[in-house]
């Protein structure tokens, strides 16, 4: 089926501002691919071109920020708190797995879930596993999460089953 909205790509956005924010005077990598890459691969390919060829398999991070002594692994999430805080700690154990930043192998591992409103249980569950909740949002990142709060009223109802008919009417199911 065709896509009939286009995807806003929110939070590289938001996290590359982050990064500027915070930590502008450090080297940063965004959308950082992690993990090893079959040996199969690199024989075939040469490493470069295994790296590549392996991408699209490879789980990324948004951001890695490295710092004289640590890495730190940044994960934005505006909505899905779940998702960034359950992979931040898989993110973690593939970092020295990972080609693209054996020189940094030595160095000790931060990992910081970005969001805009921390949520108690998000805090706690973080807490436990070694990653710091950072509140960070620009107003145009709080406009964004605030339209979720819109979404279940009628009149954004209506205007969702009238885009709906209006599809069906184009063919699109």
């Amino acid at each position: 089926m065709a896509q009939t909205k286009i995807r806003r790509e929110i939070e590289p956005r938001w996290v590359s501002e982050y990064v500027a924010e915070v930590y502008g005077k450090f080297p940063a990598r965004f959308r950082v691919p992690l993990g090893s890459i079959p040996s199969g691969l690199e024989e075939t390919y040469g490493v470069g071109k295994a790296r590549a060829v392996f991408r699209p398999w490879r789980p990324e991070v948004d951001a890695v920020v490295i710092l004289p002594r640590y890495l730190v692994l940044i994960e934005g999430k505006i909505f899905k708190l779940m998702d960034g805080l359950s992979k931040l700690p898989v993110y973690k154990g593939l970092v020295p797995l990972t080609p693209e930043l054996q020189e940094f192998k030595e160095r000790e591992i931060l990992m910081e879930l970005l969001v805009v409103k921390p949520l108690p249980w998000v805090e706690e569950a973080a807490s436990a596993n070694g990653v710091k909740v950072v509140t960070w949002a620009p107003d145009w990142v709080i406009k964004i999460w605030e339209e979720r709060d819109k979404y279940w009223t009628r009149e954004h109802t209506l205007r969702r089953e009238e885009r709906k008919k209006t599809l069906r009417s184009l063919g699109y199911e």
